[in-house]
C-alpha cells in the first residue's frame, strides 16, 4: 500500500532488495554463510572506520558476530581479523543474543553490504536467517531481542510467529 508514493527509483531499489532477501532465504547453510560473509566483508570495505579492535555494534557485527555464524554454518575461510576468539567460545544461544543486540543497536546504512545486514528482521534479514539456523528462538524468552522483536511485530501483523523467522510474517492479516 505505501509503495504507491514512492518514486519508481525507491520501489525498484524495495523490489530488489526484497529479491534478494527472499533468494538468501532459501539458500542452504553453507552458501548461506558465505552470502554473509560476503556481505560481512562488503560492508568492512565500505566503512573502514569500524574496525575489529573497536568495540562497537557495527564493528561487532561484521568482524565478530557475522564471521563466527558464517563459520559455523560452514565457512572456514575466514581472514585473521575476522576471527574472534571470544565469539568462538560462545556458545549458539549467546552468539544469536549477540546477533540481536548488534542488529537492535546498529544504524540504517544504504552503503554496500550493510544495506541488507541491517534490514528490519521482521520483514527479512540475513543474520536472522542464518541465527535461526543455528539455535531457534523460544517465545517468551525476554532476553532475546530477536524474539521479543518479532513476537510483537508478529502480534500486530496478526501472523504466526513461532520463534523462527519465516516468509509468512510478511503475510499481513
Amino acid at each position: 500500500m505505501f509503495k504507491i508514493k514512492l518514486s519508481p527509483e525507491s520501489r525498484a531499489r524495495l523490489d530488489a532488495e526484497t529479491a534478494e532477501l527472499s533468494r538468501l532465504y532459501t539458500l542452504t547453510n553453507e552458501w548461506l554463510a558465505h552470502a554473509l560473509l560476503k556481505l560481512a566483508r562488503m560492508a568492512q570495505k565500505a566503512t573502514p572506520e569500524h574496525t575489529p579492535d573497536a568495540y562497537v555494534y557495527n564493528s561487532r557485527l561484521i568482524y565478530g558476530v557475522l564471521p563466527e555464524i558464517s563459520r559455523r554454518l560452514g565457512t572456514v575461510n575466514l581472514h585473521l581479523a575476522e576471527i574472534d576468539w571470544e565469539m568462538q567460545e560462545k556458545s549458539d544461544y549467546e552468539l544469536r543474543l549477540q546477533a540481536g543486540y548488534c542488529l537492535q543497536n546498529i544504524g540504517d546504512s544504504r552503503l554496500p553490504g550493510w544495506n541488507l545486514l541491517t534490514s528490519e528482521p521482521a520483514n527479512g534479514n540475513p543474520v536472522v536467517f542464518a541465527i535461526d539456523r543455528l539455535c531457534a528462538g523460544v517465545l517468551g524468552d525476554k532476553e532475546d531481542v530477536l524474539v521479543t522483536r518479532m513476537t510483537e511485530i508478529a502480534h500486530h501483523r496478526n501472523v504466526h510467529y513461532t520463534g523462527v523467522w519465516a516468509p509468512s510474517i510478511l503475510k499481513y492479516a
